[in-house]
């Protein structure tokens, strides 16, 4: 196992037991100190990937957002000749490979919410502000530089439309995870129905 593959191991270590101990104790039922002792690190390791005991229950990991989106930027991270919708829904996919979302996280997720409320404004106000910054990225790949240009808002928006439909199949819980496509086919799937949809007349569906 190569480093990066064992630091993002330790991340979701202390992901999942910030989740389990909020879920059990409540979110100030525990300390970072407990946590560490937990998962077996320093507390400086734990700053070293979470601001605070809430990002690592939201799995907000420090700069790690920062990275992803320069990678994206640089055209180091998904293929440059993609079109910008495209190469966002590539983004989230190996977004989702990095932090490696499955639905035992989503129902962990659930639970926390559930525990904790105040937890899904924190949840939806980070949301906001990394659509804000993938918005931006996408300026600075395509070179849409002019502040009255709205088309990287309006991808953003679009992407962030196409992945909460797409969660909201893979996480329902009807869905078949042994038979069902993997989360990376059907966004992918779902991309494909949403151009067909946009270049569909009114004579396609009549006819």
């Amino acid at each position: 196992m190569s480093t990066t593959e064992r630091t993002r191991v330790l991340r979701r270590r202390m992901v999942v037991e910030a989740r389990r101990a909020t879920i059990e104790h409540g979110l100030h039922g525990f300390t970072i100190e407990q946590l560490c002792e937990t998962v077996g690190v320093s507390r400086r390791t734990f700053f070293n990937h979470f601001a605070s005991k809430d990002d690592a229950v939201l799995g907000i990991e420090q700069g790690a957002t920062e990275e992803l989106l320069a990678a994206y930027v640089d055209g180091s991270l998904v293929p440059a000749d993609l079109d910008p919708l495209g190469s966002i829904v590539a983004l989230a996919i190996e977004h989702v490979h990095v932090v490696g979302i499955d639905r035992a996280d989503e129902a962990l997720v659930r639970r926390v919410f559930e525990r904790e409320p105040a937890m899904v404004a924190k949840f939806l106000a980070a949301a906001e502000v990394q659509l804000a910054a993938v918005g931006q990225a996408v300026r600075q790949r395509f070179g849409w530089t002019d502040p009255d240009d709205r088309r990287a808002q309006l991808v953003a928006e679009a992407a962030a439309g196409l992945l909460k439909v797409s969660a909201g199949e893979y996480f329902d819980d009807a869905f078949d995870e042994t038979s069902g496509p993997t989360f990376d086919a059907l966004l992918t799937e779902n991309l494909r129905q949403l151009r067909a949809a946009i270049t569909t007349t009114g004579q396609d569906h009549t006819a």
